[in-house]
């Protein structure tokens, strides 16, 4: 197996049949479908099951084109880091972020590097944090900026920024509460729309409290939580720096105080990995920006 081989495969799956794949790798029909046939007999595999016009991935194919993609990101860092080395302060960044700083905070710092640096360039993978954790512990990425709550003591940490947590939703919602800032307890029994992996914490909190939390949604996106709320359905729990998705002005936002239910962002690096003259001004920044 080798690095083309990969390609060919990861191009035609993306174009969806060997014509166009062909035809987007510069080389004729029959060769292509030669390597293709090679690799799934090396592999010892079917990848593909062929249709007269379109091609579809089975299983194994499903299995063999994720770890393909993962092994082409990697081959590319390579070569960025290498590029990165002769290069100085010229290169491209590979960072994952969270979505809900996808469209605040991750503009205002790479506005405020790219002045000091113009010519260094970003490749941002959006996500999740658990997303980014693997990423970065599969070299994927060079640094991850997440939220906390996670588990990571493989990996190096660094809060940059301590936020309050927010209940947010239509004032019909909070009618019936007329202090600043609210409890759990206050909100428990309103169709609630939190992160998942605040669930636990949002659970322990109420069964101390002998309540029971009346979940409306669960999800992994403060956009998706935003959204929901937009549209009336309930009161979302998000951090300080996604309250700009909340798109109606109208809508009600109320500090949370229990001290447990916080949120942190933090920026991750893999100290057994290769890190570039580009990271190490990247993350330097963003420790001295946050300071």
């Amino acid at each position: 197996m080798d690095f083309k081989q990969l390609t060919y495969f990861v191009t035609t799956v993306q174009e969806g049949n060997i014509s166009k794949a062909a035809l987007k790798l510069h080389i004729s029909q029959p060769p292509l479908s030669t390597k293709i046939k090679e690799l799934e007999t090396e592999l010892g595999v079917i990848l593909f099951e062929r249709g007269s016009r379109k091609i579809e991935l089975t299983q194994a194919g499903h299995i063999f084109y994720a770890r393909a993609i993962s092994i082409l990101e990697l081959i590319d860092g390579v070569q960025k880091e290498l590029e990165d080395y002769t290069q100085g302060k010229m290169g491209t960044l590979r960072v994952g972020i969270i979505s809900s700083i996808s469209s605040t905070l991750i503009s205002e710092w790479l506005s405020a590097f790219h002045k000091l640096y113009p010519e260094i360039s970003f490749n941002l993978f959006e996500g999740n944090t658990y997303e980014q954790l693997e990423r970065l512990r599969n070299n994927l990425i060079e640094l991850a900026i997440v939220r906390t709550p996670f588990s990571a003591e493989d990996l190096e940490c660094t809060i940059l920024v301590k936020e309050k947590v927010f209940a947010v939703g239509a004032h019909d919602y909070f009618k019936d509460i007329h202090t600043a800032t609210v409890t759990l307890g206050d909100i428990c029994n309103k169709p609630l729309i939190l992160y998942r992996r605040w669930e636990q914490i949002v659970k322990n909190i109420c069964h101390e409290k002998a309540l029971t939390p009346n979940v409306f949604c669960m999800n992994d996106d403060a956009r998706t939580t935003a959204s929901m709320v937009n549209a009336g359905l309930g009161i979302g729990i998000i951090p300080e720096s996604a309250l700009s998705l909340l798109s109606d002005t109208s809508i009600t936002q109320k500090v949370i105080k229990e001290s447990t239910l916080e949120s942190s962002i933090c920026i991750l690096r893999n100290p057994n990995s290769y890190l570039s003259t580009v990271v190490e001004l990247f993350y330097s920044f963003l420790k001295s920006y946050n300071a």
